[in-house]
């Protein structure tokens, strides 16, 4: 349940900031969302990492290939942002369980 909560809310965050990368200039404030999502919702579902990172990150490289886009490395860029946050969450989850007393 709770990996379906969390690709259901990659998908939604994906989609938010596909919009938001059009909309907008502001880098540092994205790519500040890309890792805070993406890591929060791999603590969430850490097994799911890769599949999180893919769908928040996903969507921004098909926008940027649209036709008043040409900029695949910058979408490319932000893909790779979010698989860092994801497997920073990943890592993160996996050394809370892994310390916690059993």
């Amino acid at each position: 349940m709770r990996n379906a909560l969390a690709i259901s809310l990659a998908l939604v965050a994906g989609l938010f900031l596909a919009y938001y990368d059009t909309r907008t200039d502001d880098t540092g404030v994205e790519v500040g969302l890309l890792l805070l999502i993406s890591g929060g919702l791999a603590l969430l579902a850490p097994k799911w990492w890769w599949a999180i990172a893919l769908v928040v990150g996903g969507f921004i490289p098909i926008v940027e290939l649209g036709p008043n886009h040409s900029q695949l490395p910058a979408g490319i860029v932000a893909l790779g942002v979010t698989l860092v946050g994801a497997f920073i969450g990943f890592a993160i989850a996996r050394a809370s369980r892994s310390s916690s007393p059993a």
